[in-house]
């Protein structure tokens, strides 16, 4: 029986996860070994669904999550769903080891600096998928004025993208060449972080992703990229 009712965001391609944002919950459920059920929104009507569940009038988001074991208790934005599972759910893997601090370091970091180039190359797909056509519509006139451009020129040229994302996932890069993971030699937060804003990619451009784990000209990345399938997938437990 599932323990989370889990709300994760689709476009046009049915049962594909994509969302970074949503992927932060996902990837955390996963390696907490947490049994959820999903289900599926979208920018067509998660401005509906969730502020029905919320009922709290804050901005209509996912990721969030019910609680099945507390009385359907809502969670909303990616940061406070992992604080509440870590506290709510202490006899599974941990995902801080006692260094939150850290790990919201890490997840601000990637917010600030990472999510922009990757995020780049991948727009111009979202705008195409986002939804029917009046979904598509809102989306580039509401994306562009928050850009203050058109996602044309914001989406620019990838090769300069990568440039900018070699620059920034430097410090990341020479964590992996000593230890397995972000944070050290066991899986955290912060990989579940970084595993979520490389999904987007690998999902939308596998081509350009290539590019992204072989960007440095070693297996640095690649390597990390697979020790944490098992909890991109989850397929250490059936729940998807």
């Amino acid at each position: 029986m599932a323990q989370i009712r889990f709300y994760d965001l689709e476009i046009n391609y049915p049962g594909l996860v994509w969302s970074p944002n949503t992927c932060n919950t996902r990837f955390a459920l996963n390696l907490k070994n947490i049994s959820y059920e999903t289900k599926w929104v979208n920018f067509g009507n998660l401005h509906t669904i969730i502020p029905s569940i919320t009922k709290s009038g804050e901005r209509p988001t996912v990721p969030i999550i019910e609680d099945l074991t507390h009385d359907n208790k809502p969670i909303q934005d990616s940061w406070k769903i992992a604080v509440y599972l870590e506290e709510n759910f202490p006899n599974t893997p941990s995902l801080f080891h006692g260094n939150i601090g850290v790990h919201k370091f890490f997840y601000d970091y990637i917010s600030a600096k990472v999510l922009s180039p990757l995020f780049k190359l991948v727009v111009l797909n979202i705008a195409r998928n986002a939804g029917t056509p009046e979904v598509i519509a809102w989306f580039r006139e509401n994306r562009e004025k928050i850009f203050g451009r058109s996602l044309e020129t914001f989406a620019g040229n990838p090769d300069e993208n990568l440039a900018t994302l070699k620059q920034v996932l430097a410090p990341i890069h020479n964590v992996l060449k000593e230890h397995s993971f972000v944070t050290g030699d066991i899986v955290g937060y912060s990989d579940m972080v970084l595993a979520s804003y490389f999904t987007m990619v690998e999902a939308l451009e596998p081509e350009l992703f290539k590019s992204v784990l072989s960007i440095y000209n070693d297996d640095i990345l690649r390597n990390w990229w697979n020790r944490t399938e098992i909890y991109r997938t989850g397929n250490n437990s059936p729940r998807l």
